[in-house]
């Protein structure tokens, strides 16, 4: 009996495990902004806390928010498109939970998040729609 365990125990751990390359170990690339993207980047955070505060007199979700929310919302998506995929994802999630009591400014978000595209082998860094 100690003799069928000790060779169970010599067995284990004696093969060799295939290590992660380091190139499949490491992070994904991170994008290089230019200054403008860097601009649109902290004028989009600037537009994200104004449209909190135009949805926060909204009690419950109505189908078409404030006319003043939806034209930033929509100055905000356009201005956006400068940006790499990860960073307009990112924006647009923040937005998500800065209109989520507006359900046409958070379908518009959903509608443009850009998921799909990284998993499809896009660049992350490609900027554009």
């Amino acid at each position: 009996m100690l003799a069928a365990i000790l060779a169970l125990a010599a067995g284990c751990g004696g093969g060799s495990h295939p290590r992660a390359t380091t190139r499949a170990a490491a992070a994904a690339p991170k994008c290089r902004l230019s200054a403008k993207q860097r601009r649109v980047i902290r004028r989009a955070k600037r537009m994200i806390v104004r449209m909190h505060r135009l949805e926060q007199p909204l009690k419950t979700v109505h189908e078409q928010g404030p006319l003043k929310l939806e034209l930033l919302l929509n100055r905000f998506l356009l201005s956006i498109g400068v940006l790499p995929v990860d960073e307009r994802a990112l924006l647009i999630r923040k937005a998500k939970s800065a209109v989520g009591l507006c359900r046409d400014c958070f379908d518009a978000l959903e509608a443009l998040e850009p998921a799909t595209q990284t998993r499809l082998g896009e660049s992350p860094c490609k900027p554009g729609f």
